[in-house]
């Protein structure tokens, strides 16, 4: 797997950093941030979900309570 960053890094309230990556060979989109580790393991259907869900996740709800995933 080659994961390569596809939005800004954001930085939450908490301090945290977050930003979305894509690994375009294998069509795998994540959300990566540096406060919740698992995080990464939550698979996304597109690039632009992975973006939107590292936006919104960075402002609105950094636990992940209702972010949609697949």
């Amino acid at each position: 797997m080659a994961f390569e960053r596809i939005s800004k890094i954001l930085e939450a309230p908490d301090g945290s950093f977050v930003y979305a990556q894509a690994d375009y060979a294998t069509d795998e989109y994540r959300v990566i941030c540096s406060g919740c580790p698992d995080l990464q393991n939550t698979p996304y259907n597109s690039g632009a979900g992975a973006i939107l869900a590292a936006s919104y996740h960075t402002e609105h709800d950094p636990n992940q309570k209702h972010v949609p995933t697949r």
